[in-house]
């Protein structure tokens, strides 16, 4: 008889506690990156992209990343997507370079961001840069 009050009691409490800890409508997982595709085919295929923030530059030939823990450094992902962690910044610097590490051009690009209306947050979204000789 105990041991069936010991676990009607157990099942009790995991109930109680799993019910005050996420809450209905609350936010149990928030993670995403903010990311934009960089479209340089005006420069060839055979191009290398830098892009810098305000929190500092993704790699470039010859140069390393900037050192650091914060996620809002740019970092090249796929497909010529650079993410930006939970940062939006309005405008970058970007860096392109031939296939033998010369600058080709540097400009500044502004992002037109659209941002996640969901109440537990999401990545914004923002049309490719596509850059122009």
């Amino acid at each position: 008889m105990k041991r069936v009050s010991a676990v009607g009691a157990l099942v009790g409490v995991v109930a109680v506690l799993s019910g005050s800890a996420f809450p209905p409508g609350a936010c149990t997982t928030i993670g995403w990156s903010n990311a934009v595709e960089i479209d340089p085919s005006a420069y060839g295929s055979d191009v290398f992209l830098q892009v810098c923030t305000d929190a500092g530059c993704s790699t470039g030939p010859g140069v390393e990343p900037t050192p650091s823990t914060d996620l809002s450094v740019p970092e090249r992902g796929d497909a010529g997507a650079f993410g930006f962690g939970f940062d939006a910044p309005d405008h970058i610097i970007v860096r392109v370079y031939d296939d033998g590490g010369i600058l080709l051009s540097e400009t500044e690009e502004p992002i037109d961001w659209t941002h996640s209306t969901d109440p537990c947050g999401g990545p914004s979204t923002a049309p490719p840069v596509v850059l122009e000789r």
